[in-house]
């Protein structure tokens, strides 16, 4: 659905706003969620990709190395390469969404959802490591800490950007390969800072279980002695209920024996063995009666 202008390079219109493809991002500045879309555009596009084409997933991994080490440039550690992935893909499936909404829904709201996200779109595309713990560790194992001034340029872009980052220049004539070398290395870094991290909480959980074995113990006493004491009940429950039905009741609801003398009245034993059962001949003398 893109179409090329006379540059040949492929434009979305969302609203009022254009997003052109991108190969690169702006030099000094971190780079905004309308540059992500836009690089993901040139990634996309049928003759940046080649024969093969290149899928969303390829795209979104390609542009998360090349945003990771962007950020490295700056002295800024990041998240791990698979979650910038996933925050990518979010977002470029948020905008293809929204331009591939058919003319017949672009209503009022549609027009509102579109001003919204393309106000969100010049915002940063914050992927920060908030994580204090993992990222001191990246600082501990690249040997390289954040210092006041980069705070500060990361709260710039996160708001009114208007600092520029002057080393970058610098920074960016860097041998590729090395670059790469050096995000791979802080990813092996993160993934031992965060089995770091799973181990002390394992060890915490261990060390609290340990604190309550006494208390463990009397709760499954109790248990052990509701089970044995609800068991008992149960029984005498069912042995009551057996007795009962083991009689008949009378008209004043108390259970009496089904013995013969008590259960069938006198003038009725020459028809009733029980109160439940009748005299076999009766049945052959009604009808011996009936067929006369």
């Amino acid at each position: 659905m893109a179409a090329l202008d006379t540059k040949g390079k492929a434009k979305k219109t969302l609203g009022t706003v254009d997003y052109v493809e991108s190969s690169e991002f702006a030099q000094g500045i971190l780079p905004t969620k309308k540059d992500v879309i836009q690089n993901m555009l040139y990634l996309l596009h049928p003759k940046r990709a080649g024969q093969a084409q290149r899928s969303k997933e390829d795209a979104a991994q390609l542009l998360a190395e090349l945003l990771q080490e962007h950020w490295l440039f700056c002295n800024l550690y990041t998240i791990a390469t698979h979650s910038i992935k996933n925050h990518i893909l979010k977002v470029y499936e948020e905008f293809s969404k929204l331009y591939q909404s058919r003319k017949r829904r672009k209503n009022e709201l549609f027009t509102q959802k579109a001003d919204d996200f393309n106000r969100s779109s010049e915002q940063l595309f914050d992927i920060f490591c908030t994580d204090t713990v993992t990222r001191e560790k990246l600082e501990q194992y690249s040997g390289v800490k954040m210092t006041d001034t980069e705070w500060k340029f990361l709260e710039d872009q996160r708001s009114e950007r208007k600092m520029y980052f002057e080393d970058f220049m610098d920074k960016k004539q860097m041998e590729t390969l090395e670059r790469r070398r050096k995000v791979q290395s802080l990813e092996h870094f993160r993934k031992i800072a965060e089995e770091e991290k799973e181990i002390c909480k394992r060890k915490g959980m261990a060390s609290s279980r340990d604190e309550q074995p006494d208390e463990v113990s009397d709760r499954n006493k109790d248990d052990s002695c509701l089970e044995r004491s609800k068991g008992v009940a149960d029984f005498s429950h069912k042995a009551k209920r057996k007795r009962l039905s083991s009689g008949w009741i009378t008209g004043t609801g108390t259970a009496t024996s089904t013995s013969y003398g008590e259960a069938v009245p006198h003038e009725c034993q020459h028809l009733r063995m029980s109160i439940r059962k009748v005299r076999p001949g009766f049945y052959e003398t009604f009808d011996k009666y009936e067929n006369c």
